[in-house]
């Protein structure tokens, strides 16, 4: 795994390579200033799968060098872990909505960084396994119309939402979260109720158009709250928000479906895509670290699920938007 990282203090780079090559990471480049990171990552002759970015460096900070290597084409989906003994929920909110991965505090621990490579080198082989997977799929599907090259249950990337990061960042945003951060969190799940019948039908690009819509909806109802969220895989958004009481979701339910009723989606072809969502009660995070993503994440989801089924024996009203034209 080739990896850069990034800090304006030599020594802290030295440090990072040793501790690096002594859990078997030897291949490290190191850069000293943000504007030198990005000449070497404009380089495409030498891609890196893995970056670390200190946050606070003079000039250009690491969250702002975090954005643009977003924006490098081959960087969309590249691991980064920012590296700061800042734990503000602030500085921890900043970077993961400019993309990062990851967050790790100093000083360092042998221990924790050698797990963290692991699994970033784990998420690395991956992530090439897929990409291989993909292109095979796209070839043998080149001749097949509306097909997927992925799976409903896929944590597939949506472009062009503000604020939807990818679900294991969001995983390891919660695990950053302090004690007095989790007791000011609420967790959520929105799920599109009909979304294997979309799957079903729906073309790629006609699939993306519905999570990017419902997506949108969502990311407009929460706006003024403070809130962080990722795609699941089927049909499903997870949320974390800084709402401080923790309400029913019926009337969040309601202005997030009227939201979508008025933007009277439509399938290529003028069909009517009405997009119906479900969203369980907001449950507090546990404060136990290790328990803290899995088993939050899975309630969440199993109550938005749950709230589906219930609505099955409640006969919907019809979308006016969508008869009115």
């Amino acid at each position: 795994m080739k990896v850069l990282a990034v800090d304006d203090d030599a020594f802290i780079l030295e440090l990072l390579t040793m501790i690096a090559a002594r859990v078997g990471f030897s291949d490290i480049s190191t850069a000293l200033s943000a504007e030198a990171a990005l000449d070497m990552l404009r380089d495409r002759n030498s891609m890196f799968d893995c970056l670390l970015l200190d946050i606070n460096m003079p000039g250009m900070d690491g969250i702002e060098l975090c954005g643009l290597v977003r924006a490098l084409p081959g960087y969309e989906k590249t691991p980064i872990v920012m590296l700061t003994a800042m734990a503000e929920k602030q500085f921890i909110d900043r970077a993961f909505k400019a993309g990062a991965t990851d967050y790790a505090n100093k000083p360092f621990d042998i221990v924790e960084l050698q797990a963290r490579l692991r699994i970033l080198e784990e998420l690395v082989t991956a992530r090439k396994i897929a990409a291989s997977v993909s292109v095979q799929a796209d070839e043998r599907q080149s001749d097949v119309v509306d097909q997927h090259a992925f799976n409903i249950s896929d944590e597939i990337e949506i472009e062009g939402v503000k604020d939807l990061i990818a679900y294991k960042a969001l995983g390891n945003y919660l695990t950053q979260l302090s004690r007095a951060g989790i007791t000011g969190s609420q967790i959520l799940a929105i799920r599109i109720d009909q979304i294997e019948t979309i799957y079903a039908r729906a073309s790629t690009e006609e699939f993306l158009y519905a999570l990017t819509e419902t997506a949108d909806a969502i990311g407009a109802v929460l706006r003024i709250h403070r809130y962080m969220m990722a795609y699941a895989g089927t049909g499903t958004f997870v949320v974390v928000s800084s709402k401080a009481t923790l309400e029913p979701s019926a009337e969040l339910e309601a202005e997030i479906q009227n939201c979508l009723d008025e933007r009277a989606t439509e399938y290529d072809n003028g069909d009517a895509l009405d997009i119906e969502v479900s969203i369980g009660n907001p449950i507090r995070p546990s404060t136990n670290i290790t328990e803290r993503v899995r088993k939050t994440f899975d309630r969440a989801i199993a109550r938005a699920e749950i709230r589906a089924l219930k609505k099955q024996k409640e006969p919907r009203p019809p979308n006016i938007y969508m008869a009115g034209r």
